[in-house]
């Protein structure tokens, strides 16, 4: 019997590589691990090639799996699409979107801003995931996401860029610290002191390591951490000093002991941008969104629940 390659397996294909499993795809896909297993095989002999590497730690793809995993992302991408545009044109603009975002953008204003455009567009479900700039760009490119809002500084690839906001980056110290008194901080004046960061290949960190690399240093890392709350605590328990958006300080956390200092640098000003694979082609509700996400100020915001239509998919720290 000559193996078809259909949207089952490839599901379940993608499904293996993510979980690195076939039991837990199998289980995924509530099929059984046999039937996933003889799936790949059938495909692994019409086609004489090994899709699969397995190991103690797992399963990985080969080279011709990682070709098979690129066609397969953009085939269920483009049916994913194309089943929310035909249910828009039978129902109206109703839709799911996938957006992955940064840190600093979902706690400075995206969840406001999404919320009111879920007041809007009662019959629209939105996906958001929260990960580092880098991994975002790979989400869009890899078509696991519609929208990514990341670092103006991180290398976007072939995405189209779109405006979306700028922040103002700031030294953050505790209030006995030497420049804490200051109007504002070079970061020649920041680096000789420990640093407290994000995780690797943030969009900050990113900036803070090529600035210190301008200067002919290191970037003092001494203790990485995942949220900005976790950030704030360790500073503030004086184990370094870090740089931090200072929207994300504004009205958010209350820690007395600590102040922000301006960073008397050209890039402290940072934009965060949207990309996008190609806007024109994008669909017609994706489209209403991140034109509402142009457009957006700091006003008329609200917070109604929206709860039942904003998923968060999965959340980094």
């Amino acid at each position: 019997m000559t193996a078809k390659i259909d949207l089952l397996t490839l599901q379940l294909f993608v499904a293996i590589v993510e979980e690195q499993s076939i039991a837990k795809a199998a289980e995924k896909k509530n099929i059984a691990a046999s039937a996933v297993s003889r799936r790949i095989s059938d495909i692994e002999d019409r086609f004489q090639v090994e899709l699969l590497h397995r190991h103690s730690k797992g399963i990985e793809p080969t080279p011709a799996g990682f070709a098979l995993l690129e066609h397969a992302r953009i085939v269920l991408g483009n049916l994913s699409r194309l089943e929310t545009e035909l249910t828009g044109y039978r129902q109206g603009k109703r839709g799911l979107i996938r957006v992955c975002a940064n840190k600093s953008a979902i706690l400075e204003a995206l969840a406001d801003e999404l919320s009111l455009f879920l007041e809007r567009h009662p019959l629209v479900h939105i996906d958001i995931e929260e990960d580092l700039s880098p991994a975002i760009v790979r989400a869009v490119m890899e078509n696991r996401a519609d929208i990514g809002i990341f670092g103006g500084n991180i290398d976007a690839q072939d995405l189209e860029l779109l405006s979306y906001r700028s922040d103002s980056l700031v030294a953050l110290v505790t209030r006995d610290h030497p420049l804490a008194g200051r109007s504002s901080v070079r970061f020649r004046e920041l680096v000789d002191f420990d640093f407290v960061s994000l995780e690797k290949g943030s969009s900050i960190e990113t900036l803070c390591v090529r600035a210190a690399a301008a200067l002919g240093q290191h970037l003092k890392v001494r203790i990485r951490v995942s949220s900005f709350d976790a950030l704030f605590r360790v500073i503030d328990a004086r184990m370094g000093v870090g740089v931090v958006p200072l929207e994300i300080v504004r009205g958010r956390y209350g820690v007395d002991s600590l102040v922000t200092v301006p960073l008397d640098e050209s890039w402290a000003r940072r934009e965060l941008v949207m990309g996008v694979r190609d806007y024109k082609s994008l669909p017609p509700v994706t489209k209403l969104l991140v034109d509402h996400l142009r457009t957006q100020d700091d006003t008329g915001l609200t917070t109604s629940s929206v709860s039942d239509r904003l998923t968060v998919v999965r959340s980094r720290g």
